[in-house]
């Protein structure tokens, strides 16, 4: 997929263990929703493929409200900082919840936002970076004000309380998937929608 943009588009469509609207009928037929049977290798990863994301505290996907409050939650101090997105890209923040790198030039998501990718060593680390951090002090910076006018989807009358326990739990949460992920054997792609 990430040397070969054909491939890539094919299984952007349908990725391994997507099925046709996620139906049980393709779920056990051992299909990749395309009427192809799945490949050995990827029966033997869906079989051992990390728990799901049902245990979230919202919706977990690039653009969604909860992302983008839990990357200013890694580090409120360092927003303020940024220059420019540019800047914001290449921030640890930014890398532990959208992906390390990009995948591959050819792999751009719906929305023309490129698919970002984090190998298993650096999954390690973000789940390292998460555990290690300080809410205390996370809590001193947390501004809903702060965030409002910005890209992390808040609004001013935001309760500021719960925001930040919420974001705290998703990235403990996400520590946690990020071990899960990592203990595999596998890296993640991350697809902006």
């Amino acid at each position: 997929m990430r040397r070969d943009a054909e491939v890539w588009e094919t299984a952007s469509w349908q990725p391994p263990f997507h099925s046709d609207s996620d139906s049980d009928s393709d779920a056990g037929s051992g299909s990749d929703g395309i009427g192809e049977p799945l490949s050995e290798t990827n029966q033997a990863m869906l079989a051992d493929r990390p728990s799901a994301l049902d245990t979230l505290d919202g919706p977990w996907c690039s653009g969604a409200r909860d992302y983008e409050q839990a990357e200013y939650a890694l580090d409120p101090a360092a927003y303020r900082q940024w220059d420019d997105y540019e800047e914001r890209e290449r921030s640890l923040p930014y890398r532990i919840i959208h992906g390390d790198r990009h995948f591959a030039d050819h792999a751009v998501s719906g929305q023309g936002m490129l698919w970002r990718c984090s190998a298993r060593a650096f999954l390690i680390e973000a789940a390292d970076t998460i555990e290690a951090l300080d809410e205390t002090s996370i809590r001193r910076e947390f501004s809903i004000r702060e965030m409002a006018p910005g890209v992390y989807k808040t609004r001013s009358d935001d309760d500021e309380d719960e925001t930040f326990a919420r974001a705290m739990n998703n990235l403990r949460w996400l520590a946690r998937y990020y071990r899960d992920v990592a203990a595999h054997g596998y890296d993640l792609i991350v697809i902006s929608y």
